[in-house]
């Protein structure tokens, strides 16, 4: 993988909009930062002229993944027709996962070498954790949140009571969104969202769970419908529904690997102890003090 080192000042401008956008995303308002990180970010305009310069100032590789996306909108079709055979949970989930790895469409997507994620996890689970697309870890494996947000997320479950063994974890997109960059992450576009959608339904009537629960805004926007004045502070802390199952909105991991603050932490935990409330889930003094 390339190195900071390597990659031109537009590309990492790309990176440092992209990041802001997503504590945008998420409800942050405003942004501290160092008078050292104020010092680099001088150093590093370089040219008098940069701040002149509207290619520059945007970010030439922004503006290249959003002409490659503003393309790729209008080329990807509806979802093809597909139908599950009576059986059992396990019968009818290795067909739709054998469906979803076969999608021409999905892996039209597919950087070279990697792969289709799909859902995994305990099939009859009350709980079904629901982010929005693959990362990099996870385009390797094909297996959704095992990387750095996957780990806080294992964290979290596990301060529930709960293993990853006893809960469901997807995705709404089936491949990671193109970037034009060789790092960072980008939300998916609607169209996007919209193919692999039925897909996700299939999985959550197969799982039924108790409970839904959403992480992040995208993964928000993608169960609730498409609004792109919709925040964070305006959908968590209280339940919706996706198909008639009770849904929670909440951070999504990766933020809190950016916002390290325990406020951030601790709305996170106040969701799940509103889910573990609903399950009617033992809640320990303990649990309710915790990230406090």
């Amino acid at each position: 993988m390339d190195t900071v080192a390597e990659l031109s000042r537009d590309e990492i401008l790309a990176i440092l909009t992209r990041e802001v956008e997503l504590l945008a995303a998420e409800g942050e308002t405003a942004l501290a930062i160092s008078s050292d990180a104020i010092a680099r970010l001088k150093n590093f305009r370089g040219d008098t002229d940069f701040a002149h310069d509207e290619d520059r100032r945007s970010g030439q590789a922004t503006k290249r993944t959003r002409d490659k996306l503003c393309a790729a909108e209008n080329c990807i079709p509806p979802t093809p027709p597909f139908s599950l055979a009576d059986g059992t949970k396990e019968e009818r989930w290795n067909e739709l996962r054998d469906i979803v790895l076969g999608c021409a469409e999905c892996k039209k997507h597919l950087k070279p070498g990697k792969v289709i994620v799909f859902g995994a996890g305990n099939l009859n689970a009350d709980i079904f954790f629901c982010g929005e697309a693959p990362g990099a870890e996870e385009e390797e494996c094909g297996v959704p949140f095992v990387g750095r947000a996957g780990k806080l997320l294992d964290k979290v479950i596990e301060a529930m009571g709960l293993q990853r063994s006893n809960v469901y974890v997807g995705n709404i997109m089936n491949w990671r969104p193109e970037m034009d960059t060789p790092f960072g992450n980008r939300p998916p576009t609607q169209e996007e969202m919209n193919f692999c959608l039925p897909y996700l339904r299939a999985q959550v009537e197969i799982v039924s769970p108790k409970v839904i629960v959403a992480l992040g805004a995208t993964a928000a926007n993608g169960l609730l419908g498409y609004d792109e004045t919709r925040r964070m502070a305006d959908v968590r802390g209280r339940w919706h529904e996706f198909l008639s199952i009770p849904l929670m909105v909440t951070y999504h991991p990766s933020y809190l690997l950016r916002n390290t603050s325990n406020g951030a932490k601790r709305l996170l935990w106040q969701d799940m102890l509103l889910v573990m409330e609903r399950l009617s889930m033992e809640i320990s003094e303990r649990q309710r003090n915790f990230f406090l």
